[in-house]
């Protein structure tokens, strides 16, 4: 029998903070809001997102381009974000600069469309996972953080799916996506817990993806296609601190600006264990590359 090699670098993770906050500009907003601690982004912060989708596609273009193999690729897109709006904002406005770039290109490629990347309509789904919620501590918040938050941010994606970026659709949510947690983390929560909680969600996110793409290599095996998967994992500045820990063992990133970006590809699983419960382990379960490291150079509008 012919063996069936089961990829496990075939997955890509892209670690996006949300963009710029309103009532980090406007100190009065919080006064009048209904919900004061979940607050949209500006305006500045939305073309950050925007910003950020086009990289992602640059980053996404190039990768395919590398591809060595002759067969033709399919690659699915899959935003995981945390609940609060100012997440679920970036993570639509990543959708639509995406999509622009694509539209844009396939307007004046005279190749394939969009350089070989699919319409980002079809390909694109969104989830919301609480396990990528903001920090619960006690100088951010007074209380518990209602798990209702959760409710709301999915019927609010279900609605917009009919929004795309110009050319094409909407990003549809994922209804078929298991949370690595279903409830928003605990008040107060202290700072390993914060970390052992992002350790879990990243891993249980990945090995979902890399046990779909095993069944997606049994499925496809003798196709011509070549399948990738990527997660764009949208969260809080000590979200992305946290993640960036658990892919390369290191601290003290201080520097974690709106929107930054960093890409990290699965190396190798570090052990054949089952992953152990969720938020109770600081050691993650996969080996990584790491580069792009909080890039924010694609934030600098041009000069006129």
């Amino acid at each position: 029998m012919t063996s069936i090699s089961l990829p496990i670098g075939c997955v890509t993770c892209y670690f996006v903070r949300h963009g710029e906050r309103v009532d980090h500009i406007d100190a009065e907003w919080s006064y009048s809001a209904p919900v004061p601690y979940d607050p949209p982004l500006t305006a500045e912060g939305s073309y950050q997102a925007r910003r950020t989708g086009a990289l992602i596609y640059s980053l996404e273009k190039q990768a395919q381009e590398e591809e060595e193999s002759s067969a033709a690729q399919v690659t699915e897109y899959l935003i995981v974000t945390s609940p609060f709006l100012r997440c679920v904002q970036t993570a639509e406005g990543i959708f639509k600069g995406f999509g622009q770039s694509w539209a844009k290109e396939r307007e004046t490629a005279t190749t394939t469309c969009g350089g070989g990347i699919s319409d980002p309509s079809g390909a694109w789904r969104i989830a919301v996972e609480p396990g990528l919620s903001e920090v619960m501590s006690e100088s951010y918040f007074s209380q518990q953080v209602p798990n209702s938050i959760i409710t709301w941010r999915k019927k609010e994606l279900e609605a917009s799916e009919r929004h795309g970026y110009g050319g094409g659709g909407g990003v549809h949510y994922a209804e078929e996506y298991v949370p690595a947690s279903e409830q928003m983390p605990h008040f107060p929560e202290n700072f390993q817990n914060m970390m052992a909680r992002f350790v879990s969600t990243l891993d249980q996110v990945v090995t979902r993806q890399i046990d779909q793409a095993s069944r997606d290599a049994v499925r496809d095996h003798g196709s011509l296609e070549t399948r990738r998967r990527v997660v764009i994992f949208v969260t809080h500045g000590a979200g992305v601190g946290s993640l960036l820990w658990a892919t390369t063992q290191q601290v003290g990133f201080n520097d974690i600006g709106y929107c930054c970006v960093t890409r990290a590809r699965i190396l190798g699983r570090k052990s054949s264990l089952p992953l152990p419960l969720f938020g109770t382990s600081r050691v993650p379960a996969y080996s990584w590359k790491v580069d792009y490291n909080a890039y924010s150079g694609h934030l600098a509008r041009p000069s006129r």
